[in-house]
């Protein structure tokens, strides 16, 4: 048969000395033949990520690591070269589980080599010699389904001591030898201590299972499995040789959420504290004391005596009764002049209409405003209120003549007459005929 071009480079190395045929083609890998050492085996060769047909990546990949941060921060960003690291990293995990497994007593192939991708393990035989068929090719009775269904349970139990569920545990990846089932296909198992859906893959495992029995047992009835396991593990009560009851009750105690606040805020106050006596930056926002709870309210500034009326550090007088609520209090003579006002939400009030008043260019008389309060009258001293006009050029005389031309005005520079500007207009030349 033809080479696979994923096979070349281990022929060349000795690793195998020969294809001899596929065996079968899943989802994600394809499965070979091989001689290795001069004994059968197989090859898994891995398909391209863009070829498999496994949905819902992330929810398996969920907790993984390398060891080298570069590749971790690429994988992060899932950058070329992070989706690259990102695909060894999948392939290599069914290596590393395998070993974990084996080393912890479940029934799984036993690895040989892993080399360019490509996982080289024992071949599964059955009582012929022939490879060892599917769980889901075979026919049971219902006797023989009920055995093999708690062998597996017993499987998932050891596997759930290693700290390892599977993630896609049906009878299309249990092989079955002479000495019984034999668990396979391990690239999407996840670690228990690390991915928080493992609860809910094993559950999802168990009743691949359970849906398995029904098969040959119509009316065997769903006993929570999983849910007792989960429990026995978190508790550390679960060993490789932990008989199920099928009993499980669930916690029915609410939760203290209040309990749970309370030690958020005793770690940021801790960690306040760590972060201030190393003079660091950042955390949480506490500064040495614990934050005051959101309804408290700050007391309201008490006016001081002698404090002017309609100062912006003056208390907001109450309102008035009767008066709409949102609308301005009505304000006295001479109250709110030159001092700022805190703004009110709520509709403006529209102001009184008055008649339209000549400007100074137009050649009328200039609207009158009030004196400041602090400001002294026109035409002596310095001003602080509004800003002076420019002087014209004619000397004064046009408006009321106060601030403008050469005798009067306050002494300030800009009042005095500006040269004219002189303008300079270059044609552009004649085109030339």
């Amino acid at each position: 048969m033809r080479v696979p071009e994923s096979l070349v480079p281990l022929l060349e190395y000795g690793i195998v000395e020969d294809v001899v045929r596929p065996l079968m083609s899943g989802k994600e890998a394809q499965v070979y033949i091989v001689v290795s050492g001069g004994q059968y085996a197989v090859a898994k060769v891995y398909k391209e990520a863009q070829n498999r047909s496994f949905r819902q990546r992330a929810e398996y990949t969920e907790g993984r690591k390398v060891r080298n941060s570069r590749d971790q921060r690429a994988m992060d960003k899932r950058s070329k070269h992070g989706r690259a690291q990102d695909e060894a990293a999948w392939r290599s995990t069914e290596v590393d589980m395998i070993h974990r497994l084996h080393a912890a007593g479940v029934r799984v192939p036993t690895p040989r080599h892993f080399v360019e991708g490509v996982l080289i393990m024992d071949l599964i035989l059955d009582e012929e010699g022939q490879p060892a068929p599917r769980l889901a090719d075979l026919h049971f009775t219902p006797e023989r389904a009920q055995i093999m269904f708690d062998l597996l349970l017993r499987e998932v139990v050891r596997m759930l001591c290693a700290g390892v569920v599977h993630g896609d545990l049906s009878d299309f990846n249990v092989l079955v030898d002479s000495g019984g089932p034999v668990i396979i296909d391990f690239p999407q198992s996840v670690d228990t201590a690390r991915n928080s859906s493992a609860r809910k893959l094993l559950i999802r495992d168990v009743d691949n299972l359970h849906r398995f029995l029904q098969q040959y047992v119509p009316h065997a009835r769903r006993l929570p499995y999983a849910e007792e396991m989960w429990e026995l593990f978190q508790n550390n009560a679960i060993t490789p040789d932990t008989r199920l009851t099928g009993r499980y009750r669930p916690a029915e105690r609410r939760v203290d959420t209040k309990l749970v606040m309370d030690l958020i805020q005793d770690a940021n106050y801790d960690e306040r504290k760590r972060r201030d006596s190393l003079g660091l930056r950042g955390g949480p926002p506490a500064q040495g004391q614990r934050p005051p709870p959101p309804q408290q309210q700050r007391p309201p500034r008490a006016q001081a005596p002698g404090q002017p009326h309609g100062s912006p550090h003056a208390q907001r007088p109450a309102q008035a009764q009767g008066q709409p609520q949102g609308q301005r209090p009505a304000q006295g003579p001479g109250q709110g002049q030159g001092q700022p006002q805190h703004r009110q939400h709520g509709p403006r009030p529209h102001p009184p209409h008055q008649p339209h008043q000549s400007h100074p260019r137009d050649g009328g008389p200039r609207p009158q405003h009030p004196p400041q309060q602090g400001a002294p009258s026109q035409g002596g001293g310095q001003s602080h209120g509004r800003r002076p006009p420019p002087a014209h050029a004619n000397g004064g005389n046009g408006g009321n003549g106060q601030n403008r031309g050469n005798g009067g005005g306050n002494g300030n520079p800009r009042d005095e007459r500006r040269p004219p500007v002189e303008v300079i207009v270059r044609r552009p030349p004649s085109p030339r005929s």
